[in-house]
């Protein structure tokens, strides 16, 4: 606040800045780290490039170039809503390394692929990547057998070394298909190609619509014609109960989304928009509350730094992102003495206490089917 001048007696106004809401941070920005099939000669192998639109990723890399899996893997983003995306070109999986290290310092990704890698040493670097940095969620592809495309033992294999605590990252099958984009004209073939890169941009069209707390399923794969493998049910529930996220088709309709699980040990964290939004508010907290780095530490930093928090915790409930009748039931914030005490305060630190109550999708719509002597009576449960 800026010193009044001397000036006659009376009352004057004077305006002072203060803490501004929080915005929220961005969720929709994804990563692809991958082979492409040319490059620019100022690129670097795993340094991030950003590309906005599918030209701007041919003028970059080229095009495409079987087997590879990340150019296909950009264009589905594009192709199903995606707006950003940082492209990390490397030789092959020795370089997986470098490229994670070199997005540590690009902090407006929310989602991480790796396309067409099944490998689950190095599916589960990304998922710990994810983690560690605790605002990014990877989005993998389900392990093929090259033998037989009908057999779903490998991605059973490949789910088990990938299961964490804390849920960083989610795992989809079977791989989709698509009119190739380099066959002939009148002609086309089409080609089976790993799904990663087309959720990754149903996540971002489904952030854009609804918000980040909507689970993105039930919701059509754009640019998919077909399933490389169709499940019924029986198969469908034992992917459902092993974390493991089905596509499926349905009559008349086309490829859709049809899981929402994160491969989470810890029933917490068992859906994927439930580690999304929390990622997204603990971003936007982290983003939002810088102003209060070096502020005395006292009960009105407290204060205000409780008026700020329930503000946007306030605004993430109205959107339905919260569950709870009020404010109150949904969150609550806590700053005071108790999560405070002198010895925090020793280290300069303020601690605030947040609870969350977060939606979760309703993953199966339960219908009482009984008779009664006037007709037949549905009821929802």
């Amino acid at each position: 606040m800026t010193e009044l001048q001397t000036k006659a007696p009376g009352v004057y106004l004077q305006e002072i800045k203060t803490a501004g809401p929080i915005a929220g941070a961005g969720t929709s920005t994804a990563a692809f780290i991958g082979t492409v099939a040319s490059g620019s000669a100022d690129i670097k192998p795993g340094k991030p490039v950003l590309v906005t639109n599918w030209t701007t990723y041919t003028q970059e890399f080229g095009a495409f170039k079987k087997p590879l899996g990340l150019p296909y893997a950009v264009r589905g983003f594009f192709e199903n809503g995606g707006t950003l995306a940082y492209v990390v070109p490397v030789a092959d999986m020795s370089q997986l390394g470098t490229a994670l290290e070199a997005l540590t310092h690009t902090l407006d990704v929310s989602i991480v692929c790796l396309p067409g890698q099944t490998d689950f040493a190095n599916q589960a670097t990304v998922i710990s990547h994810c983690a560690d940095m605790g605002d990014r969620f990877a989005v993998l592809d389900g392990a093929r057998n090259p033998d037989d495309a009908r057999d779903t033992g490998p991605v059973h294999t490949q789910r088990d070394g990938l299961m964490t605590d804390r849920g960083f990252g989610a795992l989809y099958w079977p791989w989709i298909v698509i009119n190739d984009p380099e066959s002939p004209a009148g002609a086309p073939e089409r080609i089976p190609v790993a799904p990663s890169g087309h959720i990754a941009g149903v996540m971002a069209r489904s952030d854009n619509q609804r918000g980040v707390h909507k689970a993105p399923a039930n919701e059509p794969v754009r640019g998919a014609l077909d399933l490389e493998y169709h499940l019924n049910d029986a198969e469908h529930g034992v992917l459902n109960g092993l974390s493991i996220n089905a596509l499926r088709t349905f009559p008349g309709g086309p490829p859709m989304v049809w899981g929402a699980r994160a491969l989470a040990g810890d029933t917490s964290w068992r859906y994927v928009n439930v580690r999304r939004l929390v990622a997204y508010i603990s971003d936007s907290l982290l983003q939002g509350l810088r102003w209060a780095v070096f502020e005395p530490n006292n009960t009105a930093l407290w204060k205000a730094l409780e008026r700020t928090v329930t503000e946007f915790l306030t605004r993430v409930w109205q959107s339905g992102a919260l569950f709870g009748r009020t404010a109150a039931e949904a969150f609550y914030v806590k700053i005071d003495e108790e999560v405070n005490p002198s010895s925090v305060r020793d280290l300069g630190q303020v601690v605030i206490e947040i609870g969350l109550v977060p939606t979760r999708p309703a993953e199966q719509v339960v219908i009482r089917l009984g008779l009664w002597s006037g007709g037949g009576r549905v009821s929802e449960a």
